[in-house]
This record gives structure tokens, sequence and C-alpha cells, in this order.
């Protein structure tokens, strides 16, 4: 298309589109090369944590959180239910077509889908302080975030640039050989209402990224690991570790005592415990939470088959780090180069 032919959005779009590309190529490439350069360092780079034994989280926080998320819905649903209603109401007064329009409409309203998005969020927030208060424990000792933003930031922004050529490579791989087109609401919805592009932008790229990192990394990564460390114990498998049940300290140490202090607890567990503190995590623990994470977007064609790649990434970064925040922002990063891409489709490309 001549650049003379665009209006002045259409011009703004396909500027901030080309220096988001250009900044992603660039970036992308400079990362590699230093990957390249200095890899012994990036491997045994100290920020990397080593494996430490996650118990606390149990099934029933993640049963918690799918109630938190239902009843978010549920009273976001109700609300749209009864808008939704009198609309329909004044204008056909006909008890059948509402049922039919309410089929319809809800699905497909922008704002319902903004309104969804965030409930999952707020679902998510009630489901953490539900955990919290459960164990006993802080955000940043369950492993919600380090409390480190600055290094969070920095290991997001620099995973993300490494990651995203093999994720997109993967998914124009899949796509070419299945011939299947991607399909997902959002994208639907935006054809008919392109005016709703902020909100779906931010149900993407904030919302989606903050509810499916706390499910998928802290509280599903978590929990693989209570199962890894108890195996067959199902009293901890649904609840985790307790230590005011279970009668001992944990392992790992408490935020501000000294170590001699934290010695004189240790169990005679920390023996065999302590020969872990020397490696990483178990890649499997990545891996199966990648696999699920993609699963669960099975209903968007193949799209699900680079999230598998993306998902376990996340995952590895989160037990890497013991933060969803650099999670998050990888996550958001990524569906806002999708959203680029469909604001162009959208606003500058003509009709076919």
């Amino acid at each position: 298309m001549n650049p003379d032919e665009l209006t002045p959005i259409q011009l703004l779009i396909t500027t901030i589109a080309g220096l988001f590309f250009s900044g992603l190529f660039a970036g992308t490439l400079f990362i590699h090369a230093w990957v390249l350069v200095a890899w012994n360092r990036v491997r045994v780079w100290q920020g990397w944590l080593r494996d430490r034994i996650h118990d606390r989280i149990g099934l029933v926080d993640l049963l918690a959180c799918f109630a938190c998320v239902a009843i978010s819905q549920i009273v976001i649903a109700g609300l749209f239910f009864y808008e939704v209603k009198t609309k329909a109401l004044a204008q056909e007064a006909q008890v059948q077509e509402i049922q039919g329009d309410l089929k319809t409409l809800l699905p497909e309203s922008p704002w319902f889908m903004f309104a969804v998005s965030f409930s999952l969020v707020l679902g998510c927030v009630l489901s953490a302080f539900w955990t919290c208060f459960r164990t006993r424990e802080t955000p940043k000792r369950l492993g919600m975030w380090s409390g480190l933003i600055p290094r969070d930031l920095f290991v997001g922004s620099l995973v993300f640039l490494w990651i995203i050529p093999l994720v997109l490579a993967v998914n124009i791989a899949v796509t070419q050989a299945t011939q299947i087109e991607y399909k997902h609401p959002v994208i639907d919805s935006l054809r008919e209402r392109s005016w709703a592009f902020p909100l779906l932008f931010t149900s993407a790229a904030i919302f989606a990224p903050i509810w499916e990192e706390y499910a998928f990394r802290f509280l599903l990564v978590n929990w693989l690991d209570t199962i890894r460390h108890n195996r067959l114990d199902l009293t901890r498998i649904l609840f985790g570790f307790r230590p005011w049940a279970d009668g001992r300290m944990p392992f790992s140490r408490a935020e501000g005592q000294s170590e001699s202090a934290t010695e004189a607890q240790v169990v005679p567990e920390a023996q065999e415990a302590q020969a872990v503190l020397e490696r990483f995590p178990p890649w499997w623990i990545a891996i199966l939470s990648g696999l699920i994470f993609g699963l669960a977007h099975f209903e968007y064609g193949v799209s699900w088959v680079p999230l598998v790649v993306l998902g376990t990434v996340l995952a590895r970064v989160y037990q890497l780090q013991r933060s969803i925040l650099p999670c998050i922002l990888m996550h958001g990063l990524f569906n806002s180069l999708a959203m680029v891409g469909i604001a162009v489709e959208l606003f500058v490309k003509p009709p076919s």
C-alpha cells in the first residue's frame, strides 16, 4: 500500500507497529549474540535460584482458585444478564427472542469480554488472599514474587527477546503444515467492533498474563513441586506442607533469621535436601506445566503448539526466579506482539 494513501490514524498505527517490530528484531539479534559470547556467565549467573523445597501449595489451593474465579464470573455474568435483558425487552418485548439474543450478544460483546477478563484477575486476587491466609505465609515466601522488581523486569525482558524467535518459528511451522486458521473470540469480535481494540488489548496484554501466570506458574508449578517432594503423601498433596500442623520447621531458611539460628532448627531430612540445593529444579515440571498451558488453549486452532513452548519457558523462568513478575512481563509482551499484528490487519490493511 502506498503511504500517501494512508489516513493519519493508519500512518500512526503503521509507524508504531514498525518501531515495535524493528526494536524487537534488533533486541533479539543483540540478545542472541550476547548469549553466544557470554553463555558460561549466563549459565552460572547467581540470579538463577537453585532447587529449593517449595511444597506449601496443595490441591485445595488450585480448587479454591477455580471457585474464586467461578464466583467472580457469575457476578459479572449476572450484571450483564440484566443489562442485556432490559435492552432486549425494550426492543423486542418477546421472551423467546430475548433468550436468543442473550445467547448471541453476551459472548460477542467487547465489554463483556473485558469484564470477564477482569473477573479472572479478581478471582486470582481472592485466591491469593485465601492461599496466604491458609498457609500463614507472605506472598514473597510462597513464591508469588521475589521482591526484586528491577531484576525480575530485567530477566523477563531478556528471556522474552531470547525465546520469541523460537515461539514464532514453531507457530509459522505448524500453521503452514496444517493450514488451520487461528481462531479466537477476541479477533472475531474486533472484526465487527474495531472501536473496542483498547479494551481487548488491555484484556490480552494485562489481564490475561496476570491471571494465567498466577494459575499456571505459581499454583500449578508449586503444586507439582509439592507432589515431587512428598510423592504419595495424600495429605501433603491435598493441603501442602503446613509447619504448624506437621510439627517441624521447613528446610528453607526463614526470612530475617540468622544462618546459625536456622541451622539449629534443621531437621534430619535437611541432609538429604542439602544435596538438592546445589542443582537446578527438574525440567519435567516446566514441561508438564507448559503442556497443560498449551492444551488449555486447544480450542484456538493450532496455536496451542507454540504455546506449549512458551509455557515451558515461562515455567522454567518461574522455577529459577520464584516470582511471577518476569513471567507476567514476558506473557504480556508476547500478547502485545499479537495484538499489534491484529491492529495492523484491522486498521491498515485494505479489506479483502
